[in-house]
């Protein structure tokens, strides 16, 4: 059964079916819609690349504590060895400065009578990290002892 409508022809169905299909074509996205959309996109890239800045930091960090965590073990072992050795009579250096990977470092040691015949060691190294000041403390005690 085939109603005109008008001077088109068309069934109460096909119209139904072509007013679905321009509804469809006329649909789309407000402009709110994709300026939070966009929001939310620059949201999500800036927080991406500071936590890789962030990550990268911490590795450059890490990579010279353990780079640097033997010289410093080996520094506080001798002046260790020459307290238990000499006392307060021993010629330990205190400052110096070396470079290593292409930065350059400082570091201070210094040592303390607690008691009779304990001492604490404590050694600092310094270095610059970008914009940043680093800092990498140790410290320890070491015993004099007498010989008889």
């Amino acid at each position: 059964m085939m109603l005109k409508i008008g001077n088109r022809g068309f069934t109460p169905l096909e119209i139904l079916i072509c007013k679905k299909i321009r509804k469809r074509f006329l649909t789309g996205f407000t402009l709110m819609e994709v300026m939070i959309a966009t929001c939310v996109l620059s949201l999500g890239s800036v927080l991406i690349y500071e936590s890789f800045f962030i990550t990268l930091n911490s590795f450059n960090y890490y990579s010279n504590y353990l780079n640097l965590a033997s010289w410093m073990n080996e520094k506080i072992w001798q002046a260790q060895d020459n307290l238990r050795r000499l006392g307060s009579s021993s010629q330990i250096e205190t400052t110096g400065e070396f470079a290593n990977r292409n930065k350059n470092f400082r570091w201070n040691l210094s040592y303390n009578l607690i008691s009779q015949n304990l001492y604490q060691i404590n050694l600092t190294l310094f270095w610059q990290e970008g914009q940043r000041n680093v800092k990498l403390s140790r410290s320890t005690y070491a015993m004099y002892e007498e010989k008889k």
